[in-house]
């Protein structure tokens, strides 16, 4: 029953998360279906869409066309189109009826490569997977084509990985990053993949270090950390918190890749209790942050900075990472888990998107942080800033819920 949503919609698909990542790079994506699965992506999962420039279609999949598995068609009417739109690059991505019929979206970009020298990507997404998983595997699908190793190394240059408007929303919340990394002194090679470029990509092995700010570009970072030696720092600046410079400054240093509030948690002021010694089902808990990990470390070690006694405890339902958390953390599922996580009674205070109000129990506090890939359009004009004053007051009314129960 783990897969069943009822009261929660689910979460954005994969191919949502390729669609994402590939959105800026000036290519044509196309979603194998027959419009469903577009309509989904452009009208659900992406805030950039309306108004947008960026090319991404529907091949218009007719159950004849499945039958008779005619990826010739296919590929005659992306050529025709690319005609008129000179793409840079293209991306065949999967839905759930190329996955019952078994076509090769690798094989059909190789076709299209061959006929138009012009370089293309097959994502054999199907629509099960979720949104994380396909922006990581695009982001290290065009790093591995078009990256180009160099010896040279700016100073003070840095690449920022795993940006996405799913998680980071459409409202600047990635500007504010390059602005506040810029305003530093550091210089930004890299922004994948909001406000990437095909440039960028090329340039990324200039840059000292790699900033990880979701989940979805760990995989990214510890390909270029084994790879090409550049070490990586995990972890958001949220409020008006700076410490998140410090450890780049660390990881510039001396070449150790770290993780915000996790790696070192002695600098978070926090206490002193090793992570083993705190139980799910202890009283000790009393807030549960429920979304993006990476992000959810972040406002964890905002909320330790102020008021280190409060334990906060971190969960997502897109796959838990296990070095990049804390053994308190928790992998979620589905519904029914988060459910009775909710009902346990070991948490006073809830961090998440509103939709959690429909499954919060009486007893809990919500603390709304709109997650696009759960609620989608519906509340993706009111998510959160996460540099500055905003998200300041979020955790200072995180906060002043524990301090009401002394």
């Amino acid at each position: 029953m783990e897969e069943l949503w009822i009261s929660l919609p689910a979460l954005a698909p994969d191919y949502s998360g390729v669609c994402s990542a590939m959105f800026d790079l000036g290519g044509m994506s196309v979603i194998h279906d027959a419009s469903g699965c577009t309509g989904n992506y452009t009208g659900y999962d992406e805030p950039r869409w309306y108004g947008s420039n960026s090319m991404v279609y529907c091949s218009g999949l007719r159950e004849i066309d499945a039958v008779l598995g005619r990826d010739d068609k296919l590929i005659a009417n992306i050529l025709k189109t690319a005609e008129y739109t000179n793409p840079r690059c293209f991306s065949l991505i999967g839905s759930p009826v190329p996955m019952v019929i078994g076509s090769d979206m690798k094989g059909i970009a190789k076709e299209l490569e061959n006929s138009t020298g012009i370089p293309s990507f097959g994502f054999s997404t199907n629509g099960l997977g979720l949104y994380n998983k396909g922006v990581s595997e695009a982001v290290l699908t065009v790093i591995k084509r078009f990256l180009k190793p160099s010896e040279e190394k700016l100073d003070r240059s840095i690449n920022v990985i795993g940006t996405t408007p799913l998680d980071f929303s459409a409202n600047s919340n990635a500007e504010d990053l390059y602005k506040a990394l810029s305003d530093h002194g550091y210089k930004v090679i890299g922004k994948l993949m909001m406000g990437a470029s095909i440039e960028q990509i090329e340039n990324l092995t200039m840059a000292q270090v790699n900033l990880v700010v979701t989940e979805s570009g760990l995989d990214a970072a510890i390909y270029l950390y084994k790879e090409y030696g550049i070490p990586y720092v995990v972890g958001m600046l949220t409020g008006n918190d700076n410490e998140l410079f410090e450890l780049i400054e660390k990881t510039r240093a001396d070449k150790k890749c770290r993780v915000l509030g996790i790696t070192e948690p002695e600098s978070t002021g926090s206490q002193k209790e090793s992570p083993q010694d705190i139980s799910v089902n202890d009283t000790l808990e009393k807030v549960f942050i429920v979304g993006e990990q990476v992000l959810g470390n972040s406002i964890r070690y905002a909320i330790n900075r102020r008021c280190p006694q409060i334990t906060v405890v971190v969960g997502t339902m897109t796959g838990l990472r296990k070095e990049i958390a804390k053994e308190c953390d928790l992998d979620i599922p589905g519904e029914e888990s988060l459910v009775k996580l909710m009902e346990s009674g070991n948490y006073r205070v809830i961090v998440g998107d509103p939709l959690l109000g429909d499954v919060l129990t009486d007893d809990l506090k919500l603390v709304e942080m709109p997650h696009v890939a759960l609620s989608s359009k519906l509340y993706w004009n009111k998510a959160v800033h996460f540099i500055g004053r905003e998200m300041d007051d979020i955790v200072k009314k995180i906060i002043s819920f524990y301090d009401s129960d002394k």
